[in-house]
């Protein structure tokens, strides 16, 4: 299959400039990233989507290629649901289809109460245990510790290799886009510092909850990616059930584990252009 032609650029978004790419024609769909968040994540899964869609990825504020053009250092996820919309507006394709995985998918269910001008459907994928889950203060003081000693041991690189580990297992036989493991290590720093705790939970005020005119659905695997997510999966399925229920929205099953964007791109096309066919 010939690869699709990307288009790529800059957008002067609230104080920072984002890196983005473009790949196809047709309706527009914004993949959010979440941990690390470089467009790169999602390269195989914008190539199996391009025939369809045109689909815009992009590095969140204070990672990989918008790093060096502001925005790193303290965030919330009001600054990067504020960003999304932004970026839609700048490239000049909403309203938008939207798809955000893991902090990604936090970020879409703010972009989705607090912007509907610029959506015509978001899909929140697995947005992550430590703001579902019934113990999440005890997980995330857990999850800040392992990544503590992770920078001890070898700097903020070591951290996102471990957390990459406990979070997907190993993906050594996952083709990797050309310099992605490479930006993702640098985005260490940000993570730990400013995103993680802060990016991975959205208490939305329950007013705009029930405002909420774009369609949503919400997306859990069918499998984890470690032992320990798949002795989770149950009880983080009916937490995130919990969830779609809080939202007035559905709960679909994805094929996959955490990530299937990488792991699964094709089948992951399939079952995402399924779920956007439902706000039809």
């Amino acid at each position: 299959m010939s690869r699709s032609a990307v288009r790529t650029g800059l957008a002067p978004v609230h104080g920072a400039e984002l890196y983005y790419e473009i790949r196809g024609e047709g309706a527009p769909l914004l993949l959010i990233p979440g941990a690390s968040g470089d467009a790169g994540m999602y390269e195989r899964a914008a190539e199996a989507l391009a025939g369809d869609f045109a689909v815009i990825t992009y590095d969140r504020r204070g990672n990989s290629r918008s790093a060096a053009r502001g925005g790193v250092g303290p965030t919330s996820i009001d600054e990067h649901g504020d960003d999304a919309a932004g970026l839609i507006s700048a490239v000049g394709l909403g309203p938008a289809f939207v798809f955000g995985n893991s902090s990604g998918a936090t970020i879409a269910m703010n972009l989705c109460l607090r912007h509907p001008e610029v959506l015509r459907g978001v899909v929140a994928h697995e947005p992550p245990k430590i703001g579902t889950l019934p113990n999440r203060d005890e997980f995330l003081q857990g999850l800040k510790d392992r990544m503590e000693a992770a920078v001890v041991r070898g700097g903020y690189e070591e951290a996102v290799e471990d957390f990459h580990g406990w979070l997907v297992g190993d993906d050594s036989g996952v083709p990797t886009p050309e310099g992605l493991r490479e930006r993702v290590r640098g985005n260490g720093e940000q993570w730990v510092r400013h995103e993680l705790g802060v990016l991975d939970r959205y208490d939305a005020p329950q007013a705009l909850i029930e405002a909420r005119s774009t369609p949503l659905l919400f997306g859990v695997g069918t499998t984890g990616g470690t032992e320990e997510h798949i002795e989770l999966l149950g009880t983080y399925r009916s937490s995130l059930a919990e969830l779609a229920e809080q939202y007035g929205a559905e709960l679909l099953d994805f094929t996959g584990a955490h990530v299937p964007y990488e792991t699964i791109p094709e089948q992951f096309g399939i079952e995402l252009r399924a779920a956007i066919a439902r706000f039809a």
